[in-house]
Protein backbone atom coordinates (compact mmCIF):
# COMPACT_ATOMS: atom_id res chain seq x y z
CA UNK A 1 0.00 0.00 0.00
CA UNK A 2 1.29 3.40 -1.25
CA UNK A 3 1.03 6.85 1.54
CA UNK A 4 0.20 10.17 -0.36
CA UNK A 5 3.11 12.26 0.36
CA UNK A 6 1.58 15.67 -0.51
CA UNK A 7 3.19 18.98 0.58
CA UNK A 8 1.49 20.30 3.57
CA UNK A 9 -0.80 22.49 2.61
CA UNK A 10 -0.15 26.76 2.57
CA UNK A 11 -2.27 28.93 5.01
CA UNK A 12 -4.08 31.27 2.07
CA UNK A 13 -3.20 34.52 1.93
CA UNK A 14 -4.53 36.69 4.40
CA UNK A 15 -6.43 39.81 2.38
CA UNK A 16 -5.52 42.50 5.03
CA UNK A 17 -1.87 41.84 5.42
CA UNK A 18 -1.63 41.40 1.73
CA UNK A 19 -3.58 44.80 0.99
CA UNK A 20 -1.13 46.23 3.90
CA UNK A 21 2.19 44.88 1.89
CA UNK A 22 0.97 46.16 -1.23
CA UNK A 23 0.40 49.67 0.09
CA UNK A 24 3.82 49.75 2.17
CA UNK A 25 5.50 47.88 -0.94
CA UNK A 26 3.79 50.83 -3.35
CA UNK A 27 5.56 53.42 -0.42
CA UNK A 28 8.44 52.16 0.42
CA UNK A 29 9.24 55.37 2.77
CA UNK A 30 5.90 55.67 4.04
CA UNK A 31 6.24 55.36 8.03
CA UNK A 32 2.93 54.25 8.75
CA UNK A 33 2.30 51.61 5.90
CA UNK A 34 5.19 49.36 7.56
CA UNK A 35 3.47 50.56 11.07
CA UNK A 36 -0.01 49.69 9.44
CA UNK A 37 1.60 46.49 8.35
CA UNK A 38 3.39 45.44 11.17
CA UNK A 39 0.67 45.62 13.30
CA UNK A 40 -1.58 43.63 11.33
CA UNK A 41 0.89 40.65 11.21
CA UNK A 42 1.36 40.77 14.73
CA UNK A 43 -2.36 40.21 14.79
CA UNK A 44 -2.37 37.38 13.01
CA UNK A 45 0.71 35.84 14.47
CA UNK A 46 2.90 36.16 11.80
CA UNK A 47 6.01 37.16 14.22
CA UNK A 48 8.78 36.99 11.34
CA UNK A 49 6.67 39.25 8.82
CA UNK A 50 5.96 41.66 11.86
CA UNK A 51 9.47 42.04 12.52
CA UNK A 52 10.56 42.73 9.02
CA UNK A 53 7.98 45.64 8.63
CA UNK A 54 8.48 47.51 12.28
CA UNK A 55 12.47 47.15 10.98
CA UNK A 56 11.78 48.91 7.85
CA UNK A 57 9.76 51.25 9.89
CA UNK A 58 13.12 52.01 12.23
CA UNK A 59 14.85 52.71 9.78
CA UNK A 60 12.96 54.89 8.14
CA UNK A 61 12.37 56.77 11.74
CA UNK A 62 15.23 55.65 14.42
CA UNK A 63 13.22 58.34 16.60
CA UNK A 64 9.81 56.62 16.44
CA UNK A 65 9.18 55.12 19.59
CA UNK A 66 6.04 53.41 18.07
CA UNK A 67 8.02 51.28 15.96
CA UNK A 68 10.78 50.17 18.36
CA UNK A 69 7.91 49.54 20.38
CA UNK A 70 6.21 46.62 17.43
CA UNK A 71 9.69 45.69 16.66
CA UNK A 72 10.09 44.85 20.36
CA UNK A 73 6.62 42.88 20.37
CA UNK A 74 7.62 41.04 17.19
CA UNK A 75 10.82 39.68 19.00
CA UNK A 76 8.96 38.44 21.58
CA UNK A 77 6.46 36.66 19.56
CA UNK A 78 9.76 34.92 18.26
CA UNK A 79 11.12 34.07 21.29
CA UNK A 80 14.14 36.77 20.92
CA UNK A 81 14.03 37.99 24.55
CA UNK A 82 17.55 40.06 24.27
CA UNK A 83 16.45 41.67 21.17
CA UNK A 84 12.57 42.89 22.36
CA UNK A 85 14.73 44.11 25.75
CA UNK A 86 16.79 46.60 23.79
CA UNK A 87 13.63 47.68 21.56
CA UNK A 88 11.58 48.18 24.55
CA UNK A 89 14.54 50.03 26.48
CA UNK A 90 14.73 52.05 22.99
CA UNK A 91 10.95 53.04 23.05
CA UNK A 92 11.16 53.89 26.77
CA UNK A 93 13.80 55.99 26.19
CA UNK A 94 12.75 57.76 22.94
CA UNK A 95 9.48 58.26 24.48
CA UNK A 96 9.54 58.80 28.34
CA UNK A 97 6.66 59.50 29.11
CA UNK A 98 4.91 56.93 27.52
CA UNK A 99 4.47 54.60 30.67
CA UNK A 100 3.46 51.42 28.83
CA UNK A 101 6.38 51.62 27.06
CA UNK A 102 8.54 51.08 30.39
CA UNK A 103 5.74 49.14 31.82
CA UNK A 104 6.86 46.43 28.75
CA UNK A 105 9.99 47.04 29.79
CA UNK A 106 9.82 45.90 32.73
CA UNK A 107 7.87 42.68 31.42
CA UNK A 108 10.43 41.72 29.33
CA UNK A 109 13.41 42.08 31.86
CA UNK A 110 11.42 39.64 34.16
CA UNK A 111 11.35 36.88 31.54
CA UNK A 112 15.20 36.71 31.39
CA UNK A 113 15.28 36.74 35.03
CA UNK A 114 16.13 40.85 35.19
CA UNK A 115 14.39 41.21 38.56
CA UNK A 116 16.12 44.65 39.15
CA UNK A 117 15.91 45.90 35.62
CA UNK A 118 12.05 44.94 35.80
CA UNK A 119 11.77 47.01 39.38
CA UNK A 120 13.75 50.17 37.91
CA UNK A 121 11.26 49.94 34.46
CA UNK A 122 8.26 49.38 36.76
CA UNK A 123 9.30 52.47 38.94
CA UNK A 124 9.62 54.35 35.93
CA UNK A 125 6.01 53.52 34.53
CA UNK A 126 4.80 54.69 37.77
CA UNK A 127 6.66 58.07 37.79
CA UNK A 128 5.10 58.82 34.55
CA UNK A 129 1.35 57.20 35.95
CA UNK A 130 0.34 56.65 39.26
CA UNK A 131 -2.30 55.14 39.12
CA UNK A 132 -1.05 52.51 36.88
CA UNK A 133 -2.34 49.36 38.78
CA UNK A 134 -1.27 46.96 36.54
CA UNK A 135 2.26 48.62 37.11
CA UNK A 136 2.07 48.56 41.16
CA UNK A 137 0.61 44.63 40.73
CA UNK A 138 3.79 43.30 38.76
CA UNK A 139 6.15 45.63 41.12
CA UNK A 140 4.55 44.03 43.86
CA UNK A 141 5.62 40.77 42.51
CA UNK A 142 9.58 41.58 41.36
CA UNK A 143 10.04 43.09 45.08
CA UNK A 144 8.16 39.40 46.62
CA UNK A 145 11.22 37.66 44.72
CA UNK A 146 13.86 40.00 45.44
CA UNK A 147 12.14 39.57 49.30
CA UNK A 148 11.73 43.24 50.13
CA UNK A 149 8.46 42.18 51.75
CA UNK A 150 7.03 45.61 52.75
CA UNK A 151 7.87 47.10 49.97
CA UNK A 152 5.75 44.47 48.02
CA UNK A 153 3.12 44.87 50.27
CA UNK A 154 2.69 48.46 49.56
CA UNK A 155 2.40 47.75 45.69
CA UNK A 156 -0.14 45.08 46.12
CA UNK A 157 -2.65 47.19 48.30
CA UNK A 158 -1.76 50.01 45.70
CA UNK A 159 -3.09 47.98 43.02
CA UNK A 160 -5.91 46.36 44.87
CA UNK A 161 -6.74 49.92 45.52
CA UNK A 162 -6.83 50.85 41.99
CA UNK A 163 -7.99 48.06 40.45
CA UNK A 164 -10.59 46.14 43.09
CA UNK A 165 -10.55 42.78 41.08
CA UNK A 166 -6.66 42.59 42.05
CA UNK A 167 -7.52 41.64 45.66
Amino acid sequence: MSEDHNPPEQAAPNPEIEALKTTAEQNPDDVEAWLNLGASCLNHLNGDEAMKAFRRAVQLAPENAQAHFGLAQSFDALNRYEEMIDAFREAAFLSPDWPEAHYHLGVACMVVGDYEGAGEAFKQALEVKADYAEAHRVLSVVYGLQGEKEASQHHKQEAVRLNPEFG
